[in-house]
């Protein structure tokens, strides 16, 4: 039986962890995750325009408790009016907000797309590109003061993605508690990360086309093999580009560790 609304959404950030979350919280008996799993429905670029009947139709309500988990909620300025949609439909939603050291992230999110193929240039020339989302989406206090003026802080749950990372039960039980399903929840596969690399390789212009017409299960499979993905040289932060990258991003860091009352020591700025 189709045709619920979520009580819970993964609303980022991009790389941080998002995709084993979701997956984890999708073996829980009383968790029912959407399918595919970045629905972008709050996104008026995206699929806001298919109504809401199409987005109820992506949960199965059978479940106790249903979630999504879409990172491109959290790509503001570029995409606007997020909060403010999803508060209107989900008013009582509860929100997970994933980060990770800001500088890690913005490189991740270029090998991300780099190795996607949806990105060519070098890194620095793409990242300091007026217009991009690589920096603004680890400008984790612009993010979340976004949702802030429709959500209570209550709410909203913050996960560093090292503790998912390296502390990945005790963060479960939390996640379960936060949601309100049974915390003593686990499998033994649960052990064995499940972060994403997405500079396994890049793909190949038979991989773009073969990403869009294979099922995704196959695609899965395939992916990161010949003749779909081929190995490329992952470029590092030099020390200039890592200090303008910190200037840009100190502001935001000291104002989310005010928010959230975290000092996130392993941090690099």
């Amino acid at each position: 039986m189709a045709g619920g609304l979520p009580d819970f959404v993964i609303i980022g950030s991009q790389k941080c962890g998002t995709t084993a979350l979701h997956a984890y919280l999708a073996r829980h008996p009383q968790i029912s995750m959407s399918r595919p799993k970045e629905l972008d429905f709050f996104i008026e670029e995206f699929n806001w325009d298919r109504g809401v009947d199409w987005y109820r139709a992506r949960f199965d309500n059978e479940a106790p408790v249903l979630g999504e988990s879409s990172p491109n909620y959290t790509a503001y300025p570029k995409l606007k009016g997020v909060p403010e949609r999803m508060a209107g439909l989900i008013p009582d939603a509860r929100l997970i907000f994933m980060v990770r050291d800001p500088i890690d992230r913005v490189r991740a999110g270029y090998l991300h797309r780099y190795s996607n193929r949806a990105e060519s240039r070098p890194m620095r020339e793409a990242v300091l590109a007026p217009g991009e989302t690589y920096v603004s989406r680890s400008q984790y206090y612009l993010q979340l003061s976004q949702f802030l003026e429709h959500y209570p802080m209550e709410h909203i749950l913050l996960l560093d993605q090292d503790e998912l990372l390296h502390e990945r039960r005790p963060t479960m039980e939390r996640v379960y508690g936060f949601l309100g399903v049974d915390e003593g929840f686990w499998r033994k596969t649960f052990n064995e990360p499940r972060l994403e690399s997405a500079s396994r390789g890049r793909r190949t212009r038979l991989g773009v086309v073969a990403s869009k017409r294979l099922p995704p299960r196959t695609w899965r499979k395939v992916k990161h093999r010949r003749p779909f993905s081929t190995p490329y040289e992952k470029p590092e932060l030099d020390d200039s580009f890592r200090a303008e990258l910190e200037d840009l991003l100190r502001d935001d860091v000291a104002a989310f560790r005010e928010l959230t009352g975290r000092r996130f020591d392993s941090w690099s700025v």
